[in-house]
C-alpha cells in the first residue's frame, strides 16, 4: 500500500506550511487560461491526506497560465486561502475568511471561496474541486466544528448546486466517495449550474485521493486543454494511480447531456411501471448485476445506473417498445458519460460511470430511513420520477414520500 510513505510527506508539507503563514499575500495577475481550486475540507479525520495532496500540487512547475487556489480548513487551526507554486504555498491574507474557522459545510462559504476566485484570479476555464468525505446522494464537506457527533454539517447537492449557479466555473470534480451517482448531477442542473462537466466516482476514493501531482503536470505542460480534455485526463492519471489491487473508477460526466438521459430514462421506467408484475424479474436481474464490488464498502443502497438498463435491454422482446426505448437510454448514458477511467479489479464488475440509489431489499428499502428516509424525497430527481419508479417496483410502498428520520 502507497500509504506507508504519508508520514514523511506530512513533516515536509508541515515546514512549508510554517513558512507560508508569514507570507504576504500576491497581486492578481493577468488573466490565466486555467484556475484550478480546492476546496479542501479536513476538517475531520483527513488533515494528512490534505497536506499530502497539497505537496503534489507544489511539485508542478509555476506558470503564468495556471492558478493553483486551496482553500484549506484544516483540524487543528482555522481556514488558510493558499496559492499554490513549484516548491512553496502563500497564504492569500485579502480573503475575508482566512484566518477564520469556517465551516465548510456552509453554501455561503463556497460562494465567497468562487466569488474570491473570480475576482482575484479570473481565468478563461475554472475547475472547482470538492475535497473531503463524500456521500453519495447526500452530499460532500462533512465539517467536524458543526453539529454534534452524529450529526456534522455538509454541503448538500442541492446546495452545491444553488452555490455555483450562475458562476463561471467549467468542471465541478468530486473527490469524495460515491457522489458520482445519477441524483448529484441532476441536482446541478435542475439548479441551474452552468459548469460543463462533473467529474466524481460512483463507489470510493481511497484515502491517497486525486493524483494531484500528475494532474497539476499536464494541465502545466497543456494550459490550452479544454474543459472536456481536463477532464479526460483526470480519469486517466486517476486509473493509472490506483491500478494493482484497487477497486475504484472516476468518471466525466458532462452535465449538458443529464437531461436528456433523465427523459430517456422516464420513457423507460413509465413502459415498466405500467405492467411491473410481468417486469419485476428482469428488473431485478438487472439490479442484481449492477450491484458490484462497492456494496462491499457500504453502498448496497448504490447500483451502476448503466448497468441496470443493459440487462434490461438484453432481456426485452426483441423489437418492442421497451427494448426501442432502452436502446434509446443506453445511447443517452453514453453521450452523458463518455469516459471512465477505472483501475484492473474494476474490469471484473463492468463499472458503467454513474450510480443510482436502488436499494438491494424491499426490507432495506421501507426500514432503512435512518439514511434515506427524510432526505432522498427532496432530491430532484426522486421527485421528477425515480421514487415512483422505486415505489413501483418495491410493491407501491410509499414509506419514503415524506417520511422522517
Amino acid at each position: 500500500m502507497v500509504f506507508l510513505k504519508r508520514t514523511t510527506n506530512v513533516i515536509a508539507a508541515c515546514a512549508v506550511l510554517a513558512f507560508a503563514s508569514i507570507a504576504a499575500p500576491l497581486a492578481a495577475g493577468a488573466q490565466a487560461k486555467w484556475t484550478l481550486a480546492i476546496y479542501m475540507d479536513s476538517d475531520n479525520d483527513l488533515d494528512a491526506y490534505a497536506l499530502m495532496n497539497i505537496q503534489w500540487l507544489m511539485s508542478a512547475p509555476s506558470s503564468k497560465s495556471v492558478n493553483f487556489l486551496v482553500l484549506w480548513d484544516s483540524s487543528t487551526g482555522p481556514a488558510k486561502m493558499l496559492k499554490i507554486s513549484h516548491d512553496k504555498m502563500t497564504e492569500l491574507t485579502d480573503f475575508a475568511l482566512d484566518g477564520k474557522e469556517v465551516d465548510m459545510g456552509d453554501p455561503a462559504t463556497l460562494v465567497a471561496f468562487v466569488d474570491y476566485i473570480s475576482s482575484k484570479f479570473a481565468a478563461t476555464n475554472v475547475m472547482v474541486d470538492l475535497w473531503d468525505h463524500g456521500d453519495d446522494f447526500r452530499g460532500i464537506c462533512y465539517d467536524y466544528n458543526t453539529g454534534t457527533s452524529l450529526s456534522f454539517d455538509m454541503l448538500t447537492h442541492k446546495e452545491i448546486g444553488t452555490a455555483l449557479a450562475g458562476k463561471h466555473v467549467n468542471i465541478i470534480a468530486g473527490d469524495g466517495c460515491g457522489i458520482g451517482c445519477i441524483e448529484a448531477a441532476y441536482e446541478y442542473v435542475s439548479a441551474g449550474v452552468s459548469a460543463e462537466w462533473f467529474v466524481a466516482n460512483e463507489n470510493y476514493v481511497p484515502l491517497d485521493g486525486f493524483p494531484y501531482a500528475a494532474i497539476a503536470n499536464d494541465l502545466v505542460a497543456n494550459p490550452a486543454m479544454t474543459p472536456e480534455q481536463l477532464s479526460q485526463d483526470i480519469t486517466v492519471r486517476y486509473a493509472e494511480y490506483y491500478q494493482g489491487g484497487w477497486l475504484t473508477e472516476l468518471s466525466a460526466i458532462k452535465l449538458s447531456a443529464v437531461a436528456n438521459l433523465a427523459n430517456a430514462l422516464w420513457d423507460v421506467t413509465s413502459i415498466l411501471m405500467k405492467d411491473m408484475k410481468d417486469y419485476r424479474g428482469l428488473v431485478a436481474s438487472g439490479k442484481a448485476k449492477a450491484t458490484m464490488g462497492w456494496s462491499q464498502y457500504g453502498w448496497e443502497g448504490f447500483v451502476d445506473l448503466p448497468m441496470v438498463f443493459k440487462v434490461i435491454y438484453g432481456g426485452a422482446v426483441q423489437g418492442s417498445d421497451l427494448q426501442v426505448q432502452t436502446g434509446e437510454l443506453l445511447s443517452s448514458i453514453q453521450a452523458a458519460i463518455p469516459y471512465v477511467g477505472m483501475s484492473t479489479p474494476g474490469y471484473v464488475w463492468d463499472f458503467g460511470g454513474m450510480a443510482v440509489f436502488f436499494p438491494g431489499s424491499e426490507g432495506s428499502y421501507v426500514h432503512n430511513t435512518f439514511w434515506y428516509g427524510s432526505l432522498y424525497p427532496t432530491m430532484q430527481f426522486a421527485q421528477d420520477g425515480w421514487l415512483d419508479f422505486l415505489n413501483s417496483y418495491f410493491g407501491g410502498n410509499q414509506v419514503l414520500r415524506g417520511s422522517a428520520r
